[in-house]
């Protein structure tokens, strides 16, 4: 398959000028030199009338001067040739005419003479005299010729002034483009040159620098990912290490360690293993399926509620509308109920409790899971949903979790058409609101 050649903006611009220039000068000739040969033609035959009429009126008092016409068409350019036909068949014609008839050629109304000479040729008859006129046209083919002629000087001319003209306005026009071009050519390009003009390429190059800030934010969320979870799970890894080499060194002397070590290493593993499908779970992000249906909320919260209270130091709480409905996927709220549970369990004091509310208003269900916890900054609300993320860095470690909990709750939201958000309890704590759509019973 042959490649098809790749052309700029500018030879793109100029080609298709120089086609519709082109079919312009071809019609404006076409038009122009017809209108010449129509209106030299329509002189040459009132003309041509006129001496036939002449001619006409001078046969019928037999005083026809055929001196008029004695010069020989063979040698005047300027031929023109009558011949009256009376009505009892006598002819009379004016000289050469009958050489003339025999060498011509005709195409209806018009012949030609020794391929230089053109004629026109129309008959009338009046009073029974029949006339028959061939008028020398050669002056319309030359008007039409000059004309055309002059067509084609002029339109040579305005040809490469505008050539010159389009190629300056079509470099002007692509030039931002060649910018952004040699701007992200092999480079870490964090912005394109944006010019003024025109107007098209201004708004690509904005739609460009948007494409370019969001890939850019996306890089470095994905390095600063890859560099927490390196940082999560380096942790746990050089804990078990340690307890390894020490096993190592001191379990012969020391047989009591052995149980301790062993009992961290679980621990640590599993923290371990819930990290790794925490972050399984994140770089899925939208490759996963969602499979909407509906949901009776009400019975599926006391569901969940039943499930992780056993794990729970605190009491949870809650008085909820019976039968409400919501269409999204099962695994993605159950998910999003146990962190939003899990998270207030713990960032509360144990004797605190846990309270669920769920709220129904224009068409909108707001799912709310209130702790009397620490409660989070109004500076870090934009934060906690952010990957890794800890309120308290001096006492992440102290807290159980891998920092991944409220991320994955953001991701199944979004993925769901819905939104989590957080704001204040009163006196003290916090509250997480998933906001979903409400279908009916």
């Amino acid at each position: 398959m042959k490649e098809i050649e790749s052309k700029t903006s500018a030879k793109i611009i100029t080609d298709t000028f120089v086609r519709i220039f082109l079919i312009f000068s071809l019609l404006i000739t076409i038009i122009v030199s017809g209108i010449v040969a129509f209106t030299s033609l329509q002189i040459r035959k009132s003309e041509g009338a006129a001496l036939l009429n002449s001619v006409r009126t001078a046969a019928t008092n037999g005083q026809v001067n055929w001196d008029e016409f004695k010069l020989d068409s063979e040698k005047d350019e300027k031929a023109t040739f009558v011949r009256l036909t009376s009505p009892s068949g006598q002819r009379e014609e004016s000289q050469g005419t009958t050489n003339f008839l025999k060498s011509r050629k005709s195409w209806g109304n018009f012949s030609l003479l020794r391929d230089d000479i053109f004629l026109y040729s129309s008959k009338t008859s009046k009073n029974g005299t029949k006339a028959e006129l061939w008028l020398n046209i050669n002056v319309v083919v030359k008007s039409m010729i000059r004309a055309i002629l002059v067509i084609i000087a002029v339109m040579i001319f305005l040809f490469f002034l505008a050539l010159i003209l389009i190629q300056k306005a079509a470099r002007t026009i692509s030039q931002p483009l060649t910018d952004i071009v040699v701007a992200t050519d092999g480079k870490d390009v964090k912005q394109v040159p944006v010019s003024k003009n025109p107007l098209e390429v201004h708004q690509l190059s904005q739609s460009f620098n948007r494409l370019l800030n969001q890939l850019n934010q996306k890089i470095e969320n994905e390095q600063q990912f890859v560099s927490d979870a390196s940082h999560e799970l380096r942790t746990p890894v050089a804990a078990i290490r340690g307890h390894v080499n020490l096993l190592k060194r001191r379990w012969h002397e020391h047989p009591e360690i052995v149980d301790e070590s062993l009992s961290y290493i679980d621990e640590e593993s599993m923290r371990m293993k819930v990290l790794i499908e925490n972050l399984l779970t994140i770089s899925r992000g939208n490759h996963l399926e969602m499979k909407k249906e509906r949901i009776n909320l009400s019975k599926f919260t006391d569901k969940v509620v039943s499930e992780i209270q056993p794990a729970l130091r605190q009491k949870i709480n809650f008085d909820i509308q019976t039968d409400l409905f919501v269409s999204i996927d099962k695994m993605a709220l159950y998910k999003i109920i146990i962190i939003f549970l899990e998270n207030a369990g713990k960032y509360s004091p144990s004797n605190s409790e846990i309270t669920i509310n769920i709220t129904l208003e224009n068409h909108q269900v707001d799912f709310q899971v209130a702790d009397e916890g620490i409660g989070v900054p109004e500076e870090e609300k934009d934060n906690i949903f952010e990957r890794f993320y800890r309120i308290d860095k001096s006492r992440s470690s102290e807290i159980p979790g891998t920092g991944l909990g409220l991320a994955i709750a953001k991701e199944y939201a979004q993925l769901n058409d819905a939104k989590v958000f957080v704001s204040n309890n009163s006196p003290k704590g916090s509250i997480f609101h998933l906001l979903m759509e409400s279908i009916e019973n």
